[in-house]
């Protein structure tokens, strides 16, 4: 019960400080050019101590892992906050199982001085190595780069900007920014190991089922939120002298609406429930999976909704369904793979 009331305060606690941040005002702005936050927000998120919130206590976090983290996301996404919070919670929480080289910075990422922008190596280009379409990888301070198997799996932190290192930003529908990054040989040798061999596998893994399951919640807040503002639409329109709201085949969709956003966030709420767990990546995979279906479905029918002025650019029902595009297309292959293996 004390473990409930204490994610109902940070839950109330995230909400607060998320719509004070985001909103669709904040989301338009990244969508129109603008930057999607600034360290001064940064530092602000990182004094609620959102960062160390999957991080051991005795390594400087809270310790109160996914079901808080979870929580967090949510609110996140309800607000459409497009600071990286998911990748700041998921690269703390790597970062607290590696050796000294990691301590540093560690310590600037829950301070809120630094991003480290996670990823998987996609490719080995003679002895260079490279990651492609990379969330935010532009704004992060460090890459921290995993690749191969078994006792042979190394992750290395990378600086931004060293030498021997390349990247090329894409934006997203959304606005913000998917970076393919280059490393070469060099860079690479010099880059620090943070984690290796199995045991720095099952901390990178760990890591990266974490992120999975933030943007996971993150869509499902987003998807509730964007039915919301549906939903109060359709109270104040009308046609035919009563309320949209009253036609009955328009309840039946928002039903369907509310149902399938339920039934998400509660497999994301389970999925935190197997947390450390030997479920966890395939419950991380099956939540992000049904988040990113659900929420695509939610904030194309709350276009439809709206009716014609739902397709207007100007209007606010629009940012949801592009920031459910970009979100939920993040981890498509990685999921795939995760579900397919346990099937198998």
């Amino acid at each position: 019960m004390e473990y409930a009331a204490q994610l109902r305060m940070i839950g109330e606690s995230a909400a607060h400080f998320a719509a004070s941040q985001g909103g669709p005002a904040a989301a338009r702005a990244v969508h129109e050019g603008g930057r999607a936050w600034d360290m001064q927000a940064w530092k602000g998120i990182a004094d609620l101590g959102w960062f160390g919130i999957a991080v051991q206590e005795e390594r400087g976090g809270l310790g109160l892992f996914a079901p808080a983290a979870v929580v967090v996301a949510e609110e996140a996404g309800r607000a459409l906050l497009m600071p990286p919070v998911a990748m700041g919670m998921a690269s703390a929480a790597v970062l607290a199982h590696g050796d000294d080289a990691s301590a540093s910075a560690l310590q600037a990422v829950l301070a809120g001085d630094a991003l480290v922008a996670l990823a998987p190596v996609t490719a080995v280009e003679g002895s260079g190595h490279a990651a492609a379409l990379v969330p935010d990888a532009a704004a992060a301070t460090h890459w921290l780069l995993g690749t191969g198997t078994g006792t042979s799996f190394e992750a290395r932190l990378v600086p931004k900007g060293a030498s021997g290192t390349h990247y090329e930003t894409r934006l997203a529908v959304d606005g913000s920014g998917l970076a393919d990054i280059r490393i070469g040989a060099s860079a690479w040798r010099d880059a620090a190991v943070v984690l290796q061999g199995n045991r720095g596998l099952r901390a990178w893994r760990q890591g990266r089922h974490l992120l999975w399951l933030l943007d996971a919640a993150y869509l499902g807040g987003l998807a509730d939120e964007a039915l919301r503002l549906a939903l109060e639409y359709m109270r104040l329109r009308r046609q035919f002298g009563v309320p949209i709201g009253s036609f009955q085949a328009l309840q039946h969709r928002a039903a369907m609406c509310h149902v399938d956003s339920k039934a998400s966030r509660a497999l994301v709420r389970e999925a935190a429930r197997a947390w450390g767990g030997l479920r966890q990546g395939w419950a991380a995979a099956a939540a992000q999976h049904r988040a990113a279906a659900c929420a695509l479905r939610v904030t194309k029918e709350v276009i439809q909704f709206h009716g014609a002025i739902g397709f207007a650019d100007e209007h606010d029902a629009g940012l949801y369904l592009k920031r459910a595009m970009t979100v939920g297309a993040r981890h498509g292959r990685e999921v795939h793979q995760e579900l397919i293996a346990v099937v198998a």
